[in-house]
Parts: structure tokens; C-alpha cells; sequence
């Protein structure tokens, strides 16, 4: 993936993160998870094991979005960095 697609991808990344239906949706799955547990009887061991692993994937899925997010603010620096030091060459520094 080149430079630009980077940046690109972590533009909209950073658009669902700042989105706040998402960011409502998030929040909801994981309460809605965590009462789940909550109200899960004790002992039911299946139930809580698939229930964290829901829990788990939807921390995931932010995560990833926080990571491409984070690799998009990169290649925008790493692009200016590029661009500052064809400046500099230019210029004879």
C-alpha cells in the first residue's frame, strides 16, 4: 500500500472514530456485553466464555481502527518529512 492510500485509510479511520453514532454503538455492545456477564448464572461457563470473546472482538475491532488511524498520521508526517527534505536539498542545506 503506498503513502497516500496510507493516509487516505487513516483519514477515515479517524472520521468513525470522531463519529459519534459509532463511538454509541461501541459503548453499547460493550455495556450490553457486560451485563450479559452479569446476568449470566453462575457457572454457565460457555455462556461466559463466548461472551468475552464478543467482548474481546469488539475491542478489536476499535483497535484496529485506532491503528489505522495511527499509521495514517505516519505517512503524513513521513510525507512531510520527504517533501521538507527535497526542500532543503533544493535549496543547498
Amino acid at each position: 500500500m503506498d503513502t497516500q492510500e496510507e493516509i487516505r485509510r487513516g483519514a477515515e479511520a479517524e472520521r468513525l472514530l470522531e463519529n459519534p453514532l459509532l463511538q454509541e454503538c461501541f459503548a453499547k455492545i460493550r455495556d450490553g456485553i457486560l451485563q450479559a456477564m452479569q446476568d449470566s448464572a453462575f457457572g454457565d461457563d460457555k455462556t461466559h466464555h463466548h461472551l468475552v470473546i464478543a467482548l474481546q472482538l469488539a475491542g478489536q475491532i476499535e483497535k484496529q481502527l485506532k491503528d489505522t488511524a495511527a499509521t495514517g498520521r505516519m505517512a503524513k508526517l513521513q510525507l512531510k518529512d520527504k517533501s521538507f527534505g527535497k526542500l532543503r536539498a533544493a535549496a543547498g542545506f
